[in-house]
């Protein structure tokens, strides 16, 4: 195969790897030091290439596993391809939280091996005062929200440790879709209760009953509009069509309504039930529910062809 159009970004120095990978044609950029994202713009203003392969010397990949990922990323340069070393059977708790956060399921959370088009290089050196720790981590964050697909190749490396809590500090990006999601739900929150007291002093005139019936439903219709154009344009920056999310919204929001009752009603019923004991449930319950529903507005509701890391 030829490497020629694949340039390495080799972050440290390994002589004997870089010997290597000389013999292959491919042209290797060594980084050292720190300033990894001012190399990075200085490096894509120099070049033209439109494939890039990263990899950290500390990481000890050897050139079987780079020119395998530098393949795959050759046959198909739309795609971020990411090396990801044999770990332990075991999953970590850093490494489920990480998926939550991200919608990246992978055990290699911290690997420093991709295989990126220069779209996404670009994107990188565009984020305005990043950390150098926060490369590796933003490769596939960036991929994933410019809709580009991330997929894994086995590498022969060996990852004798799971990934430590340090790694969920290393980058601010892997928490902004949760914060935007949560403001958001906040601020669909205050529509829900504000257009709540509205309505019932325009139906002042109902008996209780149908004022609160009436409040309720136009309320939590209300609440529902704000919370679906601010997740689509604001949280997901979704550009999937309208009727399919509309329709894939409601059937959520349903869900989430039969639930939450199911749940409460039935679990407040084995405990005895109760205002008190329901309302301590509810809050329970909802949270739960919110939590699984960012995840699932995420993959379903507003997806469009964004690759998970298989």
């Amino acid at each position: 195969m030829d490497y020629q159009n694949c340039e390495l970004l080799l972050f440290g120095q390994d002589e004997k790897l870089t010997n290597e990978l000389e013999d292959t044609g491919m042209r290797i950029h060594a980084l050292s030091g720190s300033g990894y994202y001012e190399s990075l713009r200085r490096i894509l203003k120099e070049t033209s290439a439109s494939c890039f392969i990263t990899v950290a010397a500390a990481d000890h990949f050897s050139a079987q596993d780079i020119l395998q990922v530098a393949g795959f990323l050759l046959a198909d340069p739309e795609k971020v391809y990411a090396g990801e070393r044999r770990m332990p059977d075991k999953k970590a708790l850093p490494q489920t939280v990480y998926g939550f956060l991200s919608g990246i399921e992978t055990k290699d959370i911290t690997t420093s091996l991709y295989g990126v088009p220069r779209e996404v290089l670009e994107a990188l050196a565009a984020l305005k005062k990043p950390k150098d720790a926060s490369l590796f981590q933003n490769i596939p964050l960036q991929a994933r929200s410019k809709g580009i697909a991330v997929e894994t190749v086995p590498a022969e490396t060996v990852q004798e440790e799971t990934p430590g809590w340090s790694v969920l500090l290393s980058t601010t990006k892997l928490y902004q879709v949760f914060i935007k999601f949560s403001i958001a739900a906040f601020i669909a929150y205050l529509v829900d209760i504000g257009t709540f007291y509205l309505f019932q002093k325009l139906f002042s005139g109902l008996d209780d009953e149908f004022k609160i019936l009436t409040a309720t439903v136009l309320s939590r219709i209300l609440c529902s509009v704000a919370t679906y154009l601010l997740n689509r344009g604001a949280v997901f920056n979704s550009g999937a069509k309208s009727a399919g999310t509309v329709v894939r919204f409601i059937i959520l929001a349903v869900g989430q309504l039969i639930a939450s009752w199911l749940l409460v009603w039935g679990i407040g019923s084995l405990l005895g039930g109760g205002d008190a004991v329901n309302t301590i449930l509810k809050i329970i319950v909802d949270l739960v529910i919110f939590l699984a529903s960012f995840t699932i507005q995420r993959d379903w509701v507003f997806k469009e062809s964004k690759g998970l890391l298989k």
